[in-house]
């Protein structure tokens, strides 16, 4: 509104200004023509009359001033601009100018004639007071404003009135998700929201879809966990208990025994929990670090050997697919810590499960561009086909009995594959579960990403 103001300000002033000098040059040209030489002499034919009615004006005043520059002041008055500069020989064209007289604003005209057959030059100025250009002046500008106010105000109504209209469906929204709690994450009606603004709520529902979805993982995650751990404590206390009311020592180091593989498998589900949420953590900070996996897979077989060879065990790296020797070397751009914990759980899976006599092999090997693949293979019982999608799952165990004496005492938790599938889906790759190529064997392949 401000700058319409000033355009239509400047803007009247401009052709009223314009309009106005147009009238005051004409009658510097009247006033001019009334300079005469008779006699080789400068006279100034300007009756009486017409001086009268050159001066007379309802609003404003008119003066003029004619001077030569050989004789002097010869007509109007004597004090009408008197900072001009002396008259020049030059010819000189018709100027325009505001100034002050008698302490009133006035707009000038002046200009200079050379008379035909006279050595001499005259310098005419006329002038009058503003008085009705500013009163033309704010009246077209205001006429101009007032019907700008009009069709700003209307602007105004229109996209308030739309607005409003536009606004109210969001605001229900933002009511809506305001009574929203951890209970309820149904999706937002979107059908009335503008469509301008159904990509933030479609953002939104997919929010609140993906938030209904972690939270029943976790309330189920709470539930097997809180389940799992039940049994185990359960079975220590009670036999801590017979162990306490025993009388004879014999019948006591059963009860012990059975208090270990309680305690043992308690531990291992604890263990798994916050294996998982460290990898939780790990992926929520994005870690990432440049490794090579043929130096890995030889750390994890060092790591691992002593207890592997303790279950009369071996484990084998395939130096056809991760060749340790400078120059076959295989550099993967991720999380060196998670993928150390998947590797941690599948040789732990491998040796739980297969028994004496058994071989774990571990290779890499880079299958694109892209892409790198790490599989630890065994040639135990295997996983049969119709079990791939449900071990990934969170506390499932197989239909598979432990083979050995360790297995027995120890069961596995069923959080081992389910946090190693988690782990490799957050990490944006996947994990896949085949039989081994001897045709016996499970064979747990690791497709990573390589940024």
């Amino acid at each position: 509104m401000l700058i319409s103001g000033a355009l239509s300000y400047f803007g009247a002033k401009y052709y009223v200004n314009q309009a106005f000098d147009r009238v005051l040059v004409d009658t510097l040209n009247g006033i001019s023509s009334r300079i005469l030489i008779k006699d080789r002499r400068l006279v100034f034919d300007f009756p009486e009359a017409a001086q009268k009615i050159f001066e007379w004006d309802i609003d404003d005043a008119a003066y003029f001033r004619i001077e030569s520059r050989k004789s002097g002041h010869i007509a109007g008055q004597t004090d009408l601009e008197l900072t001009l500069p002396a008259i020049s020989s030059r010819a000189t064209t018709t100027t325009m100018r505001d100034s002050t007289y008698r302490q009133r604003k006035i707009r000038v005209a002046m200009t200079t004639v050379t008379p035909a057959g006279l050595d001499d030059q005259i310098r005419v100025v006329v002038a009058e007071t503003t008085i009705s250009r500013d009163v033309m002046i704010r009246e077209i500008a205001l006429t101009v404003l007032i019907a700008q106010l009009v069709l700003i105000g209307l602007a105004v109504l229109v996209v308030w009135v739309t607005m409003r209209r536009a606004i109210t469906p969001i605001s229900q929204a933002a009511r809506e998700l305001e009574q929203r709690t951890q209970h309820t994450q149904e999706p937002l009606d979107d059908s009335q929201i503008p469509e301008e603004i159904r990509p933030l709520t479609s953002a939104l529902n997919a929010l609140l879809s993906r938030l209904h979805q972690a939270l029943a993982l976790q309330r189920q995650f709470v539930a097997d966990a809180a389940h799992q751990l039940r049994t185990p404590l359960t079975a220590l206390r009670l036999h801590l208990e017979n162990a306490r009311l025993a009388k004879d020592k014999a019948d006591i180091q059963p009860m012990l025994a059975q208090v270990q593989i309680a305690a043992s498998r308690a531990i291992r589900v604890a263990q798994q929990l916050l294996t998982l949420a460290e990898s939780e953590e790990r992926l929520l900070r994005g870690d990432k670090d440049t490794f090579n996996v043929s130096v890995l897979l030889i750390e994890m077989k060092n790591l691992w050997e002593p207890q592997i060879l303790k279950n009369r065990m071996q484990i084998l790296i395939d130096s056809k697919r991760a060749d340790p020797l400078p120059g076959h070397d295989i550099w993967l751009s991720s999380s060196r810590d998670l993928i150390v914990q998947i590797l941690d759980n599948l040789i732990d899976n491998a040796l739980r499960y297969c028994p004496s006599g058994s071989t774990i092999k571990l290779s890499a090997e880079q299958i694109s561009d892209d892409s790198i693949q790490i599989v630890v293979e065994d040639n135990g019982p295997g996983i049969h086909e119709s079990e791939h999608a449900m071990v990934i799952r969170r506390f499932y165990r197989g239909d598979q009995s432990p083979n050995n004496a360790q297995q027995a005492d120890s069961p596995g938790s069923g959080l081992g594959l389910a946090i190693a599938h988690e782990i490799m889906m957050r990490l944006g790759g996947k994990l896949q579960i085949t039989t081994a190529a001897s045709g016996q064997g499970a064979r747990i392949e690791l497709i990573c990403p390589h940024h």
